[in-house]
């Protein structure tokens, strides 16, 4: 192991991953499983991800039962995407 790397290095490296996996999609809804840690820049990628699917005519249903952890950016969209009508399963 290189000197100064923490010995944790790769596991926060990969424990800071988002996945995003589109599981049902048609012209009613759209559900998005959501995985790994919603923080920092992946906010914005999960926001611009699910902007895709939020034309009037569908509904978003977010699957969240992955997310291991969400920053304060994180809840705020969570927050106005649910009074936006975004339905929000799972999580804690």
């Amino acid at each position: 192991m290189a000197q100064g790397l923490p010995i944790e290095w790769g596991v926060s490296e990969e424990r800071l991953m988002l996945r995003i996996t589109v599981m049902a999609q048609n012209p009613e809804e759209v559900a998005l499983k959501v995985e790994g840690w919603l923080c920092g820049m992946d906010v914005g990628l999960l926001e611009q991800e699910g902007e895709r699917y939020l034309p009037p005519a569908k509904q978003l249903v977010l699957d969240l039962n992955g997310v291991q952890n969400i920053d304060e950016a994180g809840v705020a969209l969570l927050q106005r995407w649910s009074g936006e009508g975004v339905r929000l399963r799972g999580g804690s």
